[in-house]
């Protein structure tokens, strides 16, 4: 089973939390919190399709992007870093889910849209000792619902696309970038968080979609 993140095990940001970001970020920089968070709104795809895949290299795009110091670049990588592990935390639930999907013995892997500072922050987030691999945008060099994704992805769990199962929110196109790529199934499930929560080119999807990932599996087990 491959899974989306955010808006799926974790909650999507919202502009509030956004905002709150940019104002921890300016002060580090001398900057004003409304030049970071323009910063922020005009450059999603390249913080996300691989032009910035480490941390390093984010941090170094942001101070010169709002002509920052260059001793900011080192404060500015660890709160990124800092923020990435915030928001990596999941839900008790989402937690006994995944553990109960792989009671079953499903392998569960993640394919996310990202930036560098949650690859950084990856390791020591609960979730990742809960599935057995991960592919993020910004490390993979695309972003969903490009197929080279779903292949890496299938790749790493050592399985194929017709006996994979598709579990996102619809963010990025995914769900039909899933069904595109062969997937044996698609669920979708109502994108987790509040409802001004940030998404970036989703599309509807014409199928079910259950209230939350914690359905998914009582919805497997009705088919077995």
């Amino acid at each position: 089973m491959v899974l989306d993140l955010f808006g799926t095990l974790v909650s999507a940001p919202t502009p509030d939390e956004r905002t709150r970001a940019a104002s921890r970020l300016a002060a580090l920089m001398g900057r004003s919190a409304t030049t970071v968070e323009r910063y922020f709104r005009g450059t999603w795809r390249v913080r996300h399709d691989g032009a910035l895949p480490t941390l390093a290299d984010l941090a170094m795009h942001l101070v010169r992007a709002v002509d920052g110091p260059g001793t900011a670049v080192g404060p500015v990588a660890d709160e990124l870093c800092a923020l990435g592990r915030a928001r990596l935390v999941p839900a008790p639930s989402v937690v006994y889910a995944l553990k109960s999907l792989r009671s079953k013995r499903l392998r569960l892997g993640i394919l996310s849209d990202a930036s560098a500072e949650i690859v950084a922050a990856w390791p020591n987030s609960p979730l990742a000792a809960l599935v057995d691999a991960a592919v993020f945008s910004c490390t993979a060099g695309a972003v969903k619902p490009e197929q080279r994704l779903y292949r890496e992805i299938c790749d790493e769990l050592r399985v194929l696309p017709h006996r994979t199962l598709y579990v996102g929110d619809g963010g990025g196109d995914e769900l039909r970038g899933a069904r595109t790529a062969g997937m044996g199934a698609v669920i979708a499930v109502h994108r987790r968080g509040p409802s001004d929560a940030l998404a970036f080119n989703h599309t509807e999807w014409p199928g079910p979609i259950l209230d939350a990932v914690e359905n998914v599996p009582a919805y497997l087990a009705e088919r077995a």
